[in-house]
């Protein structure tokens, strides 16, 4: 028996595709593993044949993979494998009609939890009929079907309607999201056809796809032939589209009268009640990890955790603990709740001061009880894995005052047996162990309790995945193969941050998480699907590469891309570059620079660390020649006279970093590069090479190579859940990326002040592609209300090409605010999501008497305190019913 394999796919040249099968015959016990490559037919197929012989039944698992000659990718398309059970015997051919499975396709978003709300609820499946003389299958993906509707296929011939609506063939569903019908079609016929949605109750057809007409070309009739047409993504018209539109905020922003001082998990419910009544089906959150480090303030920093697993007990609920106390303990509660929730602000080390004691004296009270009970025995045997060494990471921090673990003295070292003896009751440090292990236990509770509540309300919540661990973290800890500890992670530098952005975290051994499987990731994923139906995947552009900082270094813009292809030796002198290694790759330090840089302490500064060269150079001396060094010997110096900076500026004063152990011959141009005084005293003739070298560097030489990485890393984590993946691919974006994201179904972030195209100074968010999310801020930005009056030219240049305003008033009305709402609400994107901030400015009468108050992050300044709490209650909110009717009506209008 001929078996034909015909795949719909669109390649470029240097791409093909190739079958990967399984073949069990013999009831299983014969099991053939193929992967053989196609031919290509036309600009859109591609087949290849497999011979059958014998008799008995056989299964057929397979799939097809795309390689690409320039990059060596091999991406397998979405999915399970297809199956295709058959007798060889009863058929003398079979083809097989398939298009391309990406999860890129709608259907595939729309079977995610952040859609669960969406889904209609399941009847039993159905086998389809098989009529006498059939020859033809016809299976279509699609999820999210209208209610009371089933797809249906209509076409050119009268076997499938003869294009009447009235004669429509219904498809039944057979599995999930997957519709088929069988039935006989003149095989040596042109047919055209297309799905729709079929009303049973009228019997008809009462739409079709949108686009052009699929096509069935003729083919052999001859015999016994089989034709199996597989169709992936129905082809919605834009209007049945899903749409929604969400609001954004920090948990601990979230202020109640029950919270202290805080905004904690229980929160999230009566802001879920809220959110619906407002039209919003999605609350995004920021990282909700332990962050508990140094005890302090700057332990505020969420993007920081010492465990991408455990829970941060700020946003426990000291009520709903359960267990009874004294009613001196209540006293205490309410005093600090008075206390605490009268600040403006949040008050990080109190608060957490104050639930250390609250929780310690309700665990040390009821010890025996919560130790015997069941939900908690339960959570440490199916947690454990991560539970018992964050709980041991936490008693050795405290022990020893320092999150550090190379200060532990014998507890340096993990060593996961003494790590797991400690859950034994006699052992020592189970008492305190049992202590965190139990806070967890309890937020867990909560944090699920309230996501059971969201869920009712038909209202998604949405996570957000810090790119990088602490380095003083129990990952570090327990697992250092996978990181990169003697580098940071960061970012280039932008318009936000001129010098870039070192945010400290070790680097990833990708090449080791990959032996794997990158399980460390799958399991990160996973355990986050328990609280979460939609992720924000933070920085998503590390995942093709991270912007990385040499440990020595401080500032981002003494980092490069990693990895990265360098430039060597050869490709600098083909481009006509005479190279002089201290000149391009040490600071450029000339006698007139030290002059603008220091003024009046240019003598003490050439006395104090530089080394005269002659001729007017100087160079940095070697106890300050790294940004590292220069901090050591500054920081807490009271005689340093403000010189810390202009130093800092001298150690960037280079054009290119040496990679390490080449032996000078492969090198990293500076990000920036163009800004030095070394780049602007070059010669007009010099600046040019460079600059095209540079263009090459970071704009063309790495696409492809960054391509695959994207490939090689991010289907992973795509499996590892059933939530919707959102990236946050802002900043200095790769070519390369939105295929990448839209191949694997990430929604990409649209930020109307961070347009992506450098032809635009703002994005307008009707041009948003379906598969992103539209936002007028991030919690990396000021709010609307702020950034009207940062840059009035600016304010002017948006007011009048977005809003057809010429003058606009020196502070953002609510009438303006409404505007920039409704033009993101109006946009094609699949999620408008919105900073609470930014909805609250509509209302001149609720909104925050101060814009700048309401900023949440400064990314320029490190250590930033996160201490942002709306003013509002959610008691108030819910009462400002006319402003919840508004936004809601608004929402209603745009169709979300």
């Amino acid at each position: 028996m001929n078996l034909v394999f015909r795949l719909n796919y669109h390649t470029t040249p240097g791409q093909s595709l190739w079958l990967k099968y399984s073949m069990l015959a013999g009831g299983g016990e014969v099991r053939i593993d193929q992967v053989v490559p196609m031919r290509w037919l036309n600009d859109r197929q591609w087949e290849t044949e497999v011979e059958l012989s014998g008799g008995e039944a056989v299964r057929i698992e397979y799939s097809y993979q795309l390689r690409q000659d320039w990059n060596g990718l091999a991406l397998d398309e979405w999915g399970s494998a297809r199956v295709k059970e058959l007798v060889v015997s009863a058929w003398d051919g079979q083809l097989l009609l398939d298009t391309w499975s990406s999860a890129g396709t709608v259907d595939h978003a729309f079977e995610t939890d952040a859609f669960a709300a969406s889904q209609r609820s399941r009847d039993a499946f159905s086998k389809p009929l098989l009529p006498r003389g059939a020859n033809h299958t016809f299976q279509l993906h699609m999820a999210a079907v209208p209610a009371g509707m089933v797809p249906c296929l209509l076409g050119s011939v009268r076997e499938i309607g003869d294009w009447r609506h009235s004669a429509a063939v219904p498809l039944v569903e057979f599995a999930p999201n997957r519709w088929c019908v069988h039935l006989y079609l003149p095989a040596d016929w042109y047919i055209e056809y297309k799905y729709g949605l079929f009303d049973p109750g009228s019997g008809r057809c009462v739409s079709l796809e949108q686009g052009e007409n699929r096509v069935l070309p003729p083919h052999e009739a001859g015999g016994r032939r089989w034709t199996t047409v597989s169709d992936e993504a129905y082809r919605r018209r834009p209007e049945a589209l899903l749409r929604g539109a969400g609001v954004a905020v920090p948990v601990f922003s979230l202020r109640s009268p029950k919270g202290l001082g805080v905004g904690e998990f229980a929160d999230l419910k009566p802001f879920a009640d809220w959110a619906a009544g407002a039209g919003m089906k999605l609350i995004q959150i920021l990282p909700i990890n332990d962050t508990t480090s140094a005890h302090d303030w700057t332990d505020s920093y969420p993007y920081s955790a010492i465990s991408v697993f455990a829970l941060h007990p700020i946003y426990l609920r000291i009520d709903d603990l359960g267990h009874p106390m004294p009613q001196d303990f209540q006293k205490e509660l309410e005093a600090l709740r008075a206390e605490l929730n009268g600040r403006d602000a949040i008050d990080h080390e109190a608060v957490m001061a104050a639930k250390w004691r609250l929780t310690r004296r309700v665990f040390d009270a009821h010890r025996e009880t919560i130790l015997e009970d069941g939900g908690f025995r339960d959570f440490l045997t199916t947690q454990g894995h991560w539970l018992v060494p964050y709980a041991v990471f936490c008693v050795q921090r405290d022990r020893h005052g320092t999150a550090d673990f190379s200060r532990w003295g014998e507890w340096a070292g993990y060593d996961g047996a003494r790590v797991r003896a400690v859950v034994d009751p006699k052992h020592p440090d189970w008492p305190e162990a049992s202590y965190h292990i139990w806070l967890q236990y309890e937020l867990d509770r909560q944090l699920v309790d309230a996501v059971r509540h969201l869920g009712e309300c038909g209202v998604a919540l949405k996570g957000d995945l810090p790119i990088g661990i602490d380095r003083e973290s129990v990952d570090a800890w327990s697992a250092p193969h996978l990181f990169r500890m003697d580098a940071q992670a960061g970012a280039p530098p932008d318009a936000f941050a001129v010098k870039g952005q070192n945010w400290g975290f070790p680097t990833y051994h990708w090449e080791v998480m990959q032996q794997d499987g990158y399980a460390w990731w799958r399991s990160r994923f996973a355990h986050l699907s328990r609280y979460f139906d939609a992720f924000r995947i933070d920085h998503i552009l590390g995942f093709f590469r991270i912007w990385q900082v040499p440990l020595e270094q401080v500032e981002g813009i003494m980092g490069h891309f990693d990895p990265a292809q360098p430039v060597s030796m050869d490709e600098i002198h083909a481009r006509g570059i005479d190279f002089d290694f201290l000149r391009y790759c040490r600071p450029y330090l000339r006698e007139h620079s030290l002059q603008d840089r220091f003024g009046d302490a240019v003598a003490e500064v050439k006395a104090r660390y530089l080394d005269d060269r002659g001729e007017g150079w100087y160079s940095l001396r070697e106890e300050v020649s790294t940004q590292r060094k220069i901090i050591d010997r500054l920081t807490g110096d009271p005689d340093h006279g403000g010189l810390l900076e202009p130093l800092l500026d001298c150690a960037s004063e280079v054009l290119f970093f040496e990679v390490p152990g080449s032996g000078g011959t492969r090198f990293h141009p500076r990000c920036g590069l163009h800004a030095t005084r070394s780049f602007q005293e070059l010669g007009s003739e010099d600046r040019r090479r460079i600059d095209e070298l540079y263009v090459d560097y970071f704009y063309r030489r790495q696409e492809d190579f960054w391509q695959a990485r994207g490939f090689e890393k991010l289907p992973a984590m795509r499996r590892a859940s059933r939530m919707l993946l959102c990236g946050e691919d802002l900043g200095m974006v790769p070519a390369c990326v939105p295929g990448v994201l839209g191949e694997l179904g990430i929604l990409s972030l649209e930020i109307q002040r961070m347009p992506k195209s450098p032809q635009v100074e703002f994005f307008d968010p009707r041009h948003a592609p379906y598969m992103s999310v539209v936002s007028p801020s991030t919690h990396d930005m000021s709010t609307l209300r702020a950034w009207w009056q940062e840059d009035r030219g600016a304010t002017a240049r948006f007011a009048h090409h977005h809003l057809g305003e010429d003058f606009p008033a020196e502070e953002l009305t609510g009438e303006m605010a409404g505007r920039i709402i409704r033009q993101h609400l109006e946009s094609p994107a699949m999620w408008a999501i919105f900073p609470i901030q930014d909805l609250l400015a509509m209302d001149e009468t609720l909104r925050h008497p101060d814009p700048d108050a309401e900023r949440i992050n400064v990314p320029a300044i490190m250590p930033y305190y996160w201490r942002y709490r709306m003013h509002l209650g959610i008691d108030q909110l819910a009462d400002a019913t006319d402003f919840t009717e508004t936004l809601a009506a608004m929402v209603r209008e745009t169709g979300r």
